[in-house]
C-alpha cells in the first residue's frame, strides 16, 4: 500500500514538473528579444503622436544600408547577389551578426571612437608623437577586435598611466599634453555628455556647472602628469637634472645650456609617457566666487550622481573611474547609449547627444530607459547592443527622406536619410578596386610598430641608466651643442640674409647647412647617450624596469647574436653602420624578418596576379604596375594617416580634422564633385585590373549596366532606367563603355547616401 502511494505521488509529481515546464516554455515563447522590445516601445512612441512607421525595406536596400553602417562600404555585387538569393528566414540577423565579427566592424567604427577621442597618428608636436599616436590607435583598434566591454574601456583610458609602447591607452591623455584641466573638459563632454568647458572660467550661463564644481571634479585626474621625466631605475630624470653641478664656476647660462642639451637628448620621446603624481589643482588667482579664495587647493568631488569613494590607499584617477563607469551614474550609461543609437538612426533620442542638461528630455524616454536598462544587462557589450538595434524593425523600415527641422524631436518611424561619411566614401570604392579591402594592411601596421618600438628603444636607453650617467651625458651634449653653435648661429644668420633678398639658392644652401649641423647632434646623441644606455641594459639586465623592457633587450641581444655568431660578447655597437642612426639601424634590424617576409609574400601574390590574369604585352604590363601602385595606396581609410593630410579625398569629404570631438562634416562642395570626377581612385577603378573592371570583362553594355549597379547602388536598374541608358548608347556607342557609365552612377546622390 505504501508502495503504492509512494507511485502515485511520484506520478502526481512528475505530471506537476511537466505542467510547470511547459509553462516555462511557453513564458519562453512570450518573452520578447531586446530587437521586439525596442520595436514595442518606438510603436508605443509613434502611437502617442499618432504616426505611423516608415514601411519595411526590401533586401537590397537592406543590405547596402546594413554594410555601411556596420562594414562601412557598400557590399560588392557578389556579396549584394549572394546575400538577396539566400532563402533562409533568418538571414538578415545571420548576416549583423557576421559583420559584427568582421574585420570590417573594427575598420568602421576605429572612426566613430577616434572622432570621439581626438585619436590622430600625429596625437602631438607635429611628427615627434607618432609613436604615442600609432600606439593609441593600436590600442582602439584591439579594444573593437576583442569586444573590450565600454565600462571597461574606459576604466583603462582613465586609468592609464606609462610609457605609450606599455600601454596605449595614455594616448587618452597625451591627446591633450599639458592641459589638464582642458582634458576635464573633453572627459565631461565624451563620457557625460555635457559640456561644461564654459565653467572653467566662470559659472556656466546655461547650465547648473559653477566654476568650483570643474575644479572639483579636475581634481580627480590632475595628478595624471604627461611628461618626460618618468622614473630611471629609483630616480628620475628630473631628480637627475636637480643633481646638475651648482658651483659658482656654474653659472646660470650654463644651467639654462645644460637643460636644452637634455631637451634635445629627450626629444624622440615627447608625447609618450603619463605619470599620475600627488599634484593638487589649485583655483585660478582670479577666482571671483564668494565659496573659496583664489588659489586655494581644491578637494575632488563628484558634481552628479552618489559621491564617489576616495580612500588614501587608491590613486584618485582610479577612485573617479569607479564614479565615472558606475552603472548608477546618472549620466554615464545614457550617453553611450544614446550615441550608439544615432550610429544607427542618423539621429539620437537625444539631441545633441554630447549637450545634456537637467532640462534634457529624450523624444521617447521609455526607449531611452530601456537601452539603457539592457546596456547595463549586457555588461556593455557594445557589439550585443548594436545587434538589438540592427536587428529591430525599426531599424529596417524604408529612411525618412525629408529633411528633420534641426531641434525638433523624432520618433524613428525609420533611419533618417544620411550622406555618407568620408570613409564610408572612400572604402566604398575601395571595395570595388581591390580584392581584399577588410583585411588590415599589414604594411601599414609593420610600420606602426616601427613607429612605438623606435620610441622604446630610446625610452629604454635613457630611462633605465643610473642618474650619475644621466647627467654625465647632459653634460657631454652640452659641450657638443656648444662646439656646434657658432655653425647653427652663422647658418641660421646666412638663411635670415638669404629670405630677406629671395635668393633661392642660397637659401636651400643655409638650409641643407642648418641640417647638416643638425643631423651632427642627432648622431652624437645617439652614440653617447643611447648607446651607451642600451649597452647597459644589456650588460645588466636586473636593472631593466619592466617585462616590455625585458622582452626589447631579449630581442636585441637575440638580434646581435645572430647578427655575430662568433662574438662572445653581446656589443650593440658591432651591429650598427659607422655612418647611419643608431636607432635607425636596430629598429629596422629588429624588424628586418618581419618586413623580409612581407614583401616576399607580396611579390608572391603579384607574381600569381600576373600569371592568373595573362598579363604579356607592354600596354598590360604598364597598366598592371599602375593597378599594383594603388594597390599600395588605395587602402582603408583606417589604414592611413588620421586625419588624411589636406587636399586628400577624404579630407574634401569631410573628414575631422580630429582637433575637437566628433569635428567631421557632411557638407556638400564643389570640390567634391571635382574630386570625383577626376581624383585619382575615379580613374584607378578604371584599370583594367581593378576588382571592378576584372568582373565586367567581355560583358555587354546592359550586362556591365547591371553590373555596376549592384556594385554602386546593390540593386539592378529599372526598367525605365535601363531604358534610358539604352537610349545613349544609340546616340553614343561610347556611352556604353565601363567608364562612362561608372562615372555616371558614381556622381549620383543615390550613390552618396545612406538610404
Amino acid at each position: 500500500m505504501r508502495t503504492i502511494t509512494h507511485q502515485i505521488i511520484s506520478l502526481l509529481a512528475a505530471a506537476a514538473m511537466v505542467s510547470s515546464l511547459a509553462a516555462a516554455e511557453q513564458t519562453t515563447k512570450k518573452k520578447k528579444t531586446p530587437s521586439q522590445r525596442i520595436d514595442a516601445l518606438v510603436k508605443q512612441g509613434l502611437s502617442a503622436q499618432e504616426m505611423e512607421p516608415n514601411p519595411k525595406i526590401d533586401d537590397h536596400t537592406f543590405v547596402r544600408r546594413i554594410y555601411l553602417d556596420i562594414a562601412g562600404r557598400i557590399p560588392t555585387q557578389e556579396e549584394t547577389s549572394a546575400f538577396v538569393e539566400q532563402k533562409h528566414p533568418k538571414k538578415r540577423d545571420r548576416l549583423i551578426d557576421e559583420l559584427l565579427e568582421s574585420d570590417a566592424y573594427v575598420s568602421n567604427y576605429y572612426h566613430f571612437w577616434a572622432d570621439l577621442l581626438r585619436a590622430r597618428t600625429a596625437i602631438n608636436g607635429n611628427n615627434l608623437g607618432s609613436g604615442s599616436g600609432r600606439a593609441y590607435e593600436a590600442w582602439i583598434k584591439q579594444a573593437l577586435r576583442e569586444n573590450k566591454p565600454y565600462d571597461e574601456m574606459v576604466r583603462e583610458l582613465i586609468t592609464a598611466t606609462g610609457h605609450s609602447w606599455e600601454n596605449g591607452a595614455v594616448g587618452y591623455y597625451l591627446r591633450d599634453y599639458g592641459m589638464p584641466l582642458d582634458n576635464t573638459a573633453m572627459t565631461a563632454q565624451v563620457f557625460l555628455g555635457t559640456q561644461i568647458v564654459c565653467a572653467q572660467c566662470h559659472n556656466h550661463p546655461f547650465d547648473k556647472w559653477t566654476q568650483m564644481d570643474y575644479y572639483h571634479m579636475a581634481a580627480f585626474t590632475y595628478g595624471m602628469m604627461t611628461t618626460n621625466n618618468l622614473p630611471s631605475g629609483n630616480q628620475s630624470v628630473q631628480q637627475a637634472i636637480g643633481q646638475m653641478p651648482r658651483t659658482k664656476n656654474f653659472s646660470q647660462d650654463q644651467q639654462r645650456e645644460l637643460r636644452r642639451s637634455f631637451s634635445e637628448i629627450l626629444k624622440p620621446v615627447r608625447f609618450n609617457n603619463v605619470i599620475e603624481t600627488k599634484r593638487r589643482v589649485k583655483l585660478p588667482h582670479d577666482y571671483a566666487y564668494s565659496d573659496a579664495k583664489p588659489k586655494s587647493t581644491v578637494k575632488p568631488a563628484s558634481i552628479m550622481g552618489p559621491e564617489a569613494v576616495i580612500s588614501p590607499n587608491t590613486p584618485l584617477s582610479e577612485s573617479f573611474a569607479d564614479w565615472l563607469t558606475s552603472p548608477e551614474n546618472p549620466r554615464f550609461t545614457k550617453v553611450i547609449a544614446n550615441r550608439l543609437w544615432k550610429r544607427a538612426f542618423g539621429l539620437g533620442l537625444i539631441e545633441p547627444v554630447d549637450n545634456i542638461t537637467d532640462r534634457t528630455t529624450a523624444s521617447n524616454p521609455e526607449l531611452l530607459d530601456y537601452l539603457e536598462q539592457l546596456l547595463r544587462d549586457l555588461d556593455y557589450d557594445m557589439r550585443a547592443y548594436l545587434a538589438a538595434i540592427y536587428k529591430s524593425q525599426s531599424y529596417q523600415r524604408a529612411a525618412t527622406l525629408e529633411e528633420h527641422p534641426l531641434g525638433a524631436p523624432y520618433y524613428f518611424q525609420g533611419p533618417i536619410l544620411r550622406r555618407m561619411t568620408s570613409e564610408q566614401v572612400w572604402d566604398s570604392l575601395v571595395g570595388m578596386f581591390r580584392e581584399d579591402p577588410d583585411s588590415p594592411d599589414e604594411m601599414w601596421e609593420l610600420k606602426g610598430r616601427g613607429e612605438i618600438l623606435r620610441r622604446q628603444i630610446v625610452g629604454e636607453a635613457i630611462y633605465n641608466q643610473p642618474a650619475k650617467a644621466i647627467v654625465k651625458h647632459g653634460l657631454n651634449i652640452r659641450e657638443v651643442q656648444g662646439q656646434l653653435s657658432e655653425r647653427i648661429d652663422a647658418a641660421v644668420a646666412q638663411l635670415t640674409e638669404a629670405r630677406e633678398t629671395g635668393d633661392q639658392e642660397k637659401i636651400s644652401a643655409a638650409t641643407r647647412e642648418v641640417q647638416k649641423v643638425r643631423r651632427e647632434l642627432v648622431v652624437q646623441i645617439e652614440r653617447q647617450v643611447y648607446l651607451a644606455g642600451l649597452q647597459h641594459g644589456l650588460d645588466k639586465p636586473q636593472s631593466l624596469s619592466s617585462e616590455e623592457s625585458e622582452q626589447l633587450f631579449t630581442e636585441l641581444a637575440a638580434y646581435i647574436q645572430e647578427q655575430k655568431p662568433d662574438s662572445e660578447m653581446t656589443s650593440v655597437e658591432s651591429v650598427i653602420d659607422a655612418e647611419g642612426g643608431i636607432i635607425r639601424d636596430i629598429t629596422q634590424g629588429l624588424l628586418a624578418k618581419d618586413l623580409k617576409a612581407l614583401r616576399s609574400k607580396q611579390e608572391k601574390q603579384k607574381d600569381a596576379a600576373i600569371e592568373r590574369w595573362g598579363v604579356d604585352t607592354k600596354q598590360e604590363k604598364v597598366s598592371f604596375k599602375n593597378f599594383a601602385l594603388g594597390y599600395t595606396r588605395f587602402i582603408r581609410a583606417s589604414e592611413m594617416p588620421s586625419p588624411a593630410p589636406a587636399g586628400h579625398f577624404l579630407r574634401e569629404f569631410g573628414q575631422s580634422d580630429r582637433e575637437m570631438i566628433n569635428n567631421s562634416n557632411d557638407q556638400a562642395a564643389v570640390t567634391q564633385a571635382l574630386t570625383m570626377l577626376n581624383g585619382q581612385l575615379g580613374f584607378a577603378l578604371a584599370n583594367p585590373y581593378s576588382k571592378l573592371s576584372r568582373a565586367m570583362k567581355g560583358m555587354n553594355g546592359k550586362e556591365r549596366l547591371e553590373h555596376l549597379y549592384l556594385s554602386f547602388y546593390s540593386r539592378p536598374p529599372s526598367d525605365y532606367e535601363l531604358k534610358l541608358f539604352q537610349q545613349s548608347w544609340k546616340s553614343d556607342p561610347e556611352a556604353a563603355s565601363f567608364s562612362s557609365m561608372a562615372w555616371t552612377l558614381l556622381n549620383t546622390r543615390q550613390f552618396l547616401f545612406v538610404n
